[in-house]
């Protein structure tokens, strides 16, 4: 059921643990610690794009449409169909070699290189035309159209550290339960069409609705979030994320 939550509670010990072994160990057990907080940091920091997707579409003193290659082929073009005649401030390739060859009735053609993971970039005016239709060309005069037309979800979350077991010499803390924030305002419309519904689902069957939602987990362990954004046309995206809750945080006495 959509924005169920867990209410329950569970009471744990704080547990003490008094090192009796040489400073040396101890300090090499405290490092491995720091490490692990270090690893965690960064393991759980989730800012992550739709794999596969080839369309962004930003706005800033410009427009901005950026093309990525997320198959293993190499194209040899890139065609850009836009609703209407289209001034290009700037035209280039991010790991690709490409050159413009002509831009007639609001159609944009560039040959070159453009392996996988490369980007197109196309700037032009704030108040020009929009982008209509895309194709990547390849070797064999095939064109594969580019959806520029469906969102993108993006979320951004952060699991605090900890360490998956009791360490020597720390007091150690309990993380469950423990209450986490779940951000999808990052998502965006290739379009620029509003996004209306953000539905979140978790690996253990709690879902919930909104832009930002918090959950609570009584747990540790192992988990997946899935977030699906959709927009008004009914076209939507889904992102996915592995994550890890720890059973202790280690505080240093």
């Amino acid at each position: 059921m959509a924005g169920r939550r867990e209410n329950a509670t569970r009471t744990s010990q704080i547990q003490y643990a008094r090192s009796t072994e040489p400073l040396g160990v101890l300090q090499m057990k405290r490092m491995k610690v720091r490490t692990m907080l270090l690893a965690a940091v960064f393991a759980t920091l989730c800012v992550s794009p739709s794999m596969g997707r080839s369309y962004e579409f930003f706005q800033t003193d410009r427009n901005v449409a950026l093309f990525s290659n997320p198959s293993d082929t190499t194209y040899t073009g890139l065609r850009v169909v836009f609703t209407g005649n289209v001034i290009p401030l700037q035209a280039f390739g991010i790991g690709a070699n490409i050159q413009r060859i002509s831009n007639e009735n609001g159609v944009l053609a560039f040959e070159g290189t453009i392996p996988p993971l490369a980007t197109c970039e196309i700037d032009w005016p704030i108040n020009g035309p929009r982008v209509e239709q895309a194709f990547w060309l390849s070797t064999d005069g095939r064109e594969y159209e580019i959806d520029v037309r469906s969102p993108l979800a993006r979320m951004f979350f952060v699991v605090p550290p900890g360490v998956d077991e009791i360490c020597s010499g720390c007091t150690c803390t309990p993380y469950v339960p423990i209450d986490i924030v779940f951000n999808g305002s990052w998502s965006r419309d290739a379009d620029t069409l509003p996004l209306v519904r953000y539905e979140w689902a978790w690996s253990d069957g709690i879902t919930a609705e909104g832009t930002e939602v918090e959950r609570r987990f009584l747990d540790p362990g192992w988990y997946i979030v899935t977030l699906t954004v959709w927009d008004e046309e009914g076209l939507s995206d889904s992102l996915s994320s592995k994550f890890y809750i720890f059973i202790y945080r280690c505080e240093e006495p």
